[in-house]
Parts: structure tokens; C-alpha cells; sequence
């Protein structure tokens, strides 16, 4: 059904985490915060009495610390989050050489194989969790944190439309 042999970079297994990395759940948190932040200060703004318990009341100045607090840890984790898998991505190639040589892919109707220098893999349709993709990387994941990477650079559009398909034809859930 399909064959194609891919060969994993840095960049290719770091878009690859990056996309593992997105969770859409984890956007309305950031708006809630952002939101209580914001609420917070126009009460701070808008109301003496806000302002005076600012000043006097040691409750509201830890509710107010914690508050501080949580948007800082929020933010560092953003800023912070693309390098961290930047440098995962690098010593992931480095402790597996597995996944710097050429992988091959091949897939029919039965079976998802998956070969490189030193392992091959044959997957049944029904064993995979699901699959993800954005423009540049295509996720096939064997367990909720372990996936194996397509980079679409390197395969034919006729491959990865392929894979797609065989993917949604055997029932195999889009993330």
C-alpha cells in the first residue's frame, strides 16, 4: 500500500515534540488566569476599598502574591518550553542512534511496519492509540507519550495522503 524512508534530524524531532507539546486543554487555563488577572486589577483600580485592603489585610496581599505567582510560573513555563525540547530532541538523537539512521516506512492493510539499522517493528492497525499532524510533522502514537515521527520534507505528499488515509481507514483516532 505505501513505502516510504525517512531519516530523523534535530529539527525534525524537535517539531515532533513541539507538536506532542501542544494541548489545547491547556489554553483555557492560561485564559482563565489571564482573566482573574485582569479582573483583579480593574477591582484594584476602580474601587477605594479594593485598594485599602491591598494595604491592611495580609489575606489579600497573599491571595494577590499567589496570584503573582501562578502568572510568573505560567510565563516561565512558556518561555522556557521551547528550548527544553530543543535540548530533549538533541540528546534523544544522541542516546538513540536508531533514530538518526534512514527508518524505513512501509504500511498495507494489516500492518504499520517501521524498520532502521537496528530494530523492526510491525504494529497492527488496532494497536496504535492515534495520530496527529500540523504542516511540517505527521505523529503516529504507540502509547499516550511515544509516538514515531513523520518530517513531511522528506516524503511525497502521495505517501503522507497514504498513510492519512490508512490511518482513518482502520479506525485509528485523530488527535
Amino acid at each position: 500500500m505505501g513505502e516510504f524512508t525517512v531519516t530523523m534530524r534535530e529539527e525534525d524531532l524537535y517539531r515532533g515534540f513541539l507538536l506532542n507539546a501542544t494541548n489545547r486543554n491547556a489554553r483555557p487555563v492560561m485564559l482563565a488566569a489571564l482573566v482573574v488577572l485582569m479582573l483583579l486589577v480593574v477591582l484594584l483600580l476602580s474601587s477605594p476599598a479594593a485598594r485599602y485592603s491591598l494595604i491592611c489585610n495580609a489575606l489579600t496581599l497573599m491571595l494577590l502574591g499567589a496570584v503573582f505567582l501562578a502568572a510568573f510560573l505560567l510565563a516561565l513555563v512558556l518561555f522556557v518550553r521551547k528550548p527544553i525540547l530543543r535540548s530533549m530532541a538533541r540528546r534523544t538523537l544522541a542516546q538513540r542512534r536508531d533514530l538518526a539512521t534512514p527508518v524505513a516506512w512501509s504500511f498495507d492493510d494489516g500492518t504499520l511496519r517501521i524498520a532502521t539499522r537496528f530494530t523492526r517493528s510491525e504494529f497492527p492497525w488496532d494497536a496504535l492509540r492515534r495520530w496527529r499532524e500540523d504542516d511540517r510533522v505527521l505523529l503516529v502514537y504507540l502509547a499516550d507519550q511515544l509516538f514515531h515521527a513523520v518530517p513531511k520534507d522528506q516524503v511525497d505528499e502521495a505517501h503522507i495522503t497514504a498513510l492519512r488515509t490508512a490511518l482513518e481507514s482502520h479506525g485509528v483516532p485523530r488527535r
